[in-house]
């Protein structure tokens, strides 16, 4: 059985990753947004924020694996459903790579 922990979320970086409110960084997993400085970055954090915000920021989180910077690579769910998935399906997944 796959096991999730509740967390909340204290701030978003960008459309893809951020901090937890125990200061643990992350990135979603299988999903590629623009960097807040990119074009289109702006709209992407707020799309993340839209979905986080439907519940007070309180999600329920599963590390798939460590990324390279030494941030979490997590695949999160609110109520809603899968976050992750739902951003893919808004266009923010990998093209190619």
């Amino acid at each position: 059985m796959v096991k999730y922990i509740k967390k909340k979320i204290k701030s978003l970086d960008d459309g893809d990753s951020g901090v937890f409110a125990d200061g643990t960084r992350f990135r979603l997993a299988n999903v590629r947004a623009h960097e807040k400085h990119q074009f289109g970055g702006t709209t992407a954090k707020r799309t993340l924020g839209g979905m986080i915000g439907r519940t007070k920021r309180i999600v329920q989180v599963r590390t798939v694996a460590r990324g390279v910077y030494g941030r979490s690579i997590v695949e999160i769910k609110n109520k809603d459903g899968s976050i992750n998935e739902r951003m893919r399906k808004k266009g923010y997944k990998n093209k190619g790579r």
